[in-house]
């Protein structure tokens, strides 16, 4: 078995290839063009995993959905998706989980602290991928059998009749107790820069100011805010779609973004006052729930790929 964090881990991968667009990319085009950058010989390594940060552009752009309005949304939907399998690859074995927002693995505290209400109308639909860093407990790291026999849990059925465990139910109770030592990070993904760079800018105001005038407008529900938590943060990635050469540090879509809370990432190398490395985001924003760092984490996990973790769909 597994932790409650590795459990869910396996959850939002498994639900990423549940999805026809990005299970078909990575059949027909992107394991091949991954498994040619992470591996030297029949061997996993530890930096080029982390280096595939500086080429998941490239990865991304082995399909060509092209530029039609469906295109571009199911695009959009499998670069959130290849973000969201990187970043959970390189975080195995950490206490850290990137979800691709879907109620069934969002804990309920951290939705509703991240729901923006107008009026009556609640939205965040802006929180494409939830980056939780959870703290060093117990809880946690204990295999999810033996967790029936924590106080915390005494009267939660965690298992149901078939044996299923409920985790959700699980992780609503951790967070609720936990929620002041816990990280949040929203990365918003778009394969376009130029067109949704004014997007993230807006939804960092929105989600780091600390009240409105307008007493219409409030962030968080149930009594959960984003203040519950120890930080948050509000972070961009973009393939891009545009030539990357044709962007550079006076650019508007730059400006924009350049000073997000939670930083600005794309699928490239790292080009100083433009935009970091997805690689970048490990020690920048979740360093919190990675003991003692990400390469080393990572170097003692490289062994467990193909069987333990054979649920990302690397082996052969």
């Amino acid at each position: 078995m597994a932790n409650i964090i590795e459990h869910l881990r396996k959850k939002v991968i498994n639900d990423l290839f549940a999805l026809n667009s990005f299970h078909q990319n990575w059949d027909n085009a992107w394991k091949d063009a991954v498994r040619s950058k992470i591996l030297i010989g029949t061997t996993y390594d530890t930096s080029k995993i982390l280096d595939l940060g500086d080429s998941l552009a490239e990865v991304f752009g082995t399909t060509n959905t092209g530029r039609t309005q469906s295109a571009v949304s199911v695009g959009g939907t499998t670069w959130e998706a290849l973000v969201c399998w990187y970043l959970n690859l390189c975080l195995i074995n950490t206490n850290v989980v990137v979800i691709k927002q879907k109620k069934a693995n969002v804990p309920t505290p951290i939705s509703d602290a991240l729901t923006v209400m107008y009026g009556a109308s609640p939205s965040n639909t802006e929180a494409d991928l939830i980056v939780i860093v959870f703290p060093d407990e117990n809880e946690y790291s204990e295999d999810i059998q033996n967790l029936s026999g924590a106080d915390i849990f005494e009267n939660t059925e965690l298992f149901d009749t078939r044996g299923n465990f409920n985790y959700l139910s699980a992780l609503n109770i951790l967070v609720d107790r936990d929620a002041n030592s816990m990280d949040i990070n929203v990365i918003q993904c778009k394969t376009n820069w130029n067109d949704n760079a004014q997007i993230p800018m807006l939804w960092d105001m929105v989600y780091n100011a600390q009240s409105f005038k307008n007493n219409n407008i409030s962030v968080g529900i149930n009594n959960y805010s984003l203040n519950s938590f120890n930080s948050f943060s509000y972070s961009f990635a973009t393939v891009p779609t545009t030539n990357p050469d044709r962007i550079n540090h006076n650019s508007v879509a730059v400006k924009r973004v350049i000073t997000l809370s939670g930083g600005n990432y794309w699928g490239h190398p790292t080009r100083n006052n433009v935009a970091s490395s997805l690689k970048e985001i490990f020690n920048r924003n979740l360093s919190n729930g990675i003991n003692p760092n990400i390469r080393t984490t990572l170097l003692d996990s490289l062994t467990q790929i193909d069987n333990e973790f054979s649920y990302f769909n690397l082996t052969v």
